[in-house]
């Protein structure tokens, strides 16, 4: 403090002595009792304002008086103006009323101060916990633990707009249908209402996505030119909704869309600390949870850029991830400056993402699996959940009837399988013959012989794993599918109360948990885990050996590994299934008993090994034609010869 300052405020209080003083002596001859001398409070003038700036300190009401008010409030708004500049009358505010705006989705609730969305509820959704009462609708997000806001720089000092008390434009309200209503909130400066920070909102009747443009006004000398310029920065401490904790930090986190490259990135999940600085132009910024999302969306251009971070603590059981944004905003050099953007709160439900207008890839979220994965979940298996869907068919019963079709349709890769498997069995006595003739001979030799009895007999020793390969993309694409099903959300079947999340028939005491396993036992797991072993059992009883089929030591010694892998294969399931979505463990233990099932049908209805057997036999009357590479392979071998 300077030495001007000093004196000045040593007069101040000179003057507010002097004056207290003069009016207690002009009240000696008046008669006041103690009691009501004693019940008279000073009445305070100011408030406690919460920001990051440091605000001057205010002398003690002393007086009553109208000369002392007016000094006191002229000190105030000095102290005001030096921390907050322009904007120093809205700095302090006695009171200020949140305003709650609801559409047919969902209820918004806006804070003055700062003019932002405070907390979103979601209407006819619910937390796991809620999911029998549905007393509360679910929360998104709430103010004591997320918030969003632009960032500036005035008079030298970092500020955001939540420092500041905004005027809305109207009232609570609720909008329906078809209709729209528009709400904003606006920071005025304190001495030119023309100059001024708008944020307005545009609220549908019936939609999750919102209007949310940024209208500046006259200020582009006085909040732009900084390095940094003005950015939009968001947080979500996202909050626990769903049954497993862990469940939801797998796939929370943040996801942007890259105009450049056009395609969409995201924070690994996995990732407990984060950050990520995104140097390329940016359509769109999702806070992801599992079912849910918030996004801002750029309309009219893009964001030239940001910063996208993601964090979580193992030990924290109230919120999922910390999720954070911070984004640029343009400014014009002169005039009014509009920003065009949108938010949206609601479902990560892949078609309603997909419908938005604008080839905004907002879907791109749906993280369905990557390359052929992706797209059978969403051109086969979405469409198929959807149709059972508007069919009212409960959850349960969309898993049994998409397990039947889609068993219907690789039914002919069953039966090739099955088939490959039969031939193989009935020239298992000729290639025991074979063996037996060529048991001292050179392998290579040994081989040749095997396939040219193969070629002889139309039989291809790979015919039963080409089937099997086909099926993976079904088996991957499911494993990614049914952990982003709104349609199994807190959907109960049989013994389970979450489809979307792990059943279970015993939780172990305590925090008493098996390494790798969990703390409970899922039943849908064992199921799938027995189905499992007998489905490995009968398939390697119908299938012939390697010594049976002419394989030499090497090929042997692989299917032995192979056999022991299948065999450790159910066990292994239990514990990597355990904690997985019982709608997946209830569809692999459903397609294992439908599979053994067809099989079982096959063998009785369909294949008649002695027709087989028969054909091999005429097969073995027909000319054997070489290809071009059993030619170039007995060329190399004679000339190894010379």
């Amino acid at each position: 403090m300077d030495k001007n300052s000093i004196i000045g405020f040593l007069l101040i209080g000179l003057i507010l002595v002097g004056f207290s003083v003069y009016t207690a002596n002009s009240n000696d001859d008046k008669e006041v009792p103690k009691t009501e001398a004693a019940e008279q409070k000073p009445t305070s003038t100011t408030n406690a304002i919460q920001t990051t700036t440091t605000t001057t300190a205010l002398p003690a009401d002393t007086s009553s008086g109208s000369v002392a008010d007016s000094i006191r409030k002229a000190i105030v708004n000095e102290g005001l103006k030096k921390d907050f500049g322009l904007f120093y009358k809205s700095a302090k505010k006695e009171s200020a009323k949140d305003i709650v705006v609801e559409n047919e989705k969902m209820k918004i609730t806006f804070s003055a101060k700062g003019g932002y969305i405070s907390k979103v509820e979601l209407k006819n959704y619910y937390t796991f916990e809620d999911r029998i009462t549905k007393k509360h609708d679910l929360n998104l997000f709430i103010q004591d633990s997320s918030y969003y806001q632009i960032n500036f720089n005035h008079v030298g000092k970092k500020m955001n707009t939540r420092d500041f008390y905004f005027v809305p434009s109207s009232e609570s309200f609720s909008v329906k249908g078809d209709a729209s209503k528009v709400i904003s909130f606006k920071l005025a400066t304190s001495e030119d209402p023309n100059k001024y920070i708008e944020l307005q909102y545009v609220i549908p009747g019936n939609d999750y996505k919102i209007g949310f443009n940024v209208n500046i006004a006259g200020l582009e000398r006085d909040i732009a030119g900084t390095e940094k310029g003005l950015t939009f920065e968001w947080e979500q401490f996202t909050p626990k909704q769903e049954k497993i904790i862990s469940e939801e930090r797998k796939v929370a986190t943040m996801f942007y869309y890259n105009t450049d490259e056009e395609e969409d990135d995201y924070i690994s999940e996995a990732a407990s600390d984060e950050t990520e600085t995104l140097d390329f132009n940016v359509k769109w910024v999702s806070l992801k949870q599992q079912f849910f999302s918030s996004f801002i969306i750029s309309e009219k251009d893009v964001f030239k850029g940001g910063k996208v971070s993601a964090y979580f603590h193992e030990e924290d059981t109230t919120y999922v991830k910390r999720l954070h944004t911070e984004l640029p905003i343009p400014m014009a050099t002169a005039g009014l400056t509009s920003n065009n953007y949108s938010l949206y709160f609601g479902p990560n439900e892949f078609e309603l993402l997909k419908d938005y207008e604008g080839d905004l890839h907002l879907e791109d979220e749906v993280n369905l699996g990557w390359g052929i994965f992706g797209w059978v979940n969403e051109y086969f298996m979405l469409p198929i959940v959807d149709l059972f869907g508007s069919w009212g068919v409960a959850a349960g019963l969309i898993i049994i009837l998409l397990t039947l079709v889609i068993k219907m349709i690789l039914f002919p890769i069953t039966y090739k399988n099955y088939l490959s498997s039969a031939k193989m069995r009935v020239i298992k006595p000729e290639l025991e013959k074979l063996n037996a003739a060529n048991k001292d001979a050179d392998p290579l030799k040994k081989q040749q012989a095997t396939m040219e009895l193969y070629k002889k007999t139309g039989v291809n020793p790979m015919a039963g794993c080409i089937p099997a390969l086909l099926q993976m993309p079904i088996l991957y694409a499911l494993f990614r599918l049914f952990p982003t099903l709104m349609e199994l959300r807190q959907q109960p079947f049989l013994w389970a109360e979450d489809l979307s999340a792990y059943d279970s028939i015993y939780d172990f005491p305590g925090d008493f948990e098996i390494w790798a396993y969990g703390n409970h036992i899922s039943l849908f797991t064992i199921l799938m885990a027995v189905s499992l072993f007998f489905y490995t059992r009968f398939t390697q009883q119908m299938s012939p050996s390697a010594s049976a089929t002419g394989g030499g030591e090497m090929q042997q010694a692989i299917q032995k590994q192979m056999k022991v892998m299948m065999n450790l294969m159910p066990v292994l399931m239990l514990f990597f299934f355990n904690n997985v979505a019982s709608g997946l463990t209830f569809y692999y233990f459903l397609a294992n008993v439908i599979t053994i099932g067809q099989t079982l049908i096959i063998k009785k209805y369909f294949v008649n090994e002695e027709a087989i057997l028969a054909k091999i036999e005429e097969h073995k009357k027909k000319p054997v034609t070489k290809s071009r590479f059993q030619k170039k392979l007995e060329e190399l071998q004679n000339q190894s010869k010379r």
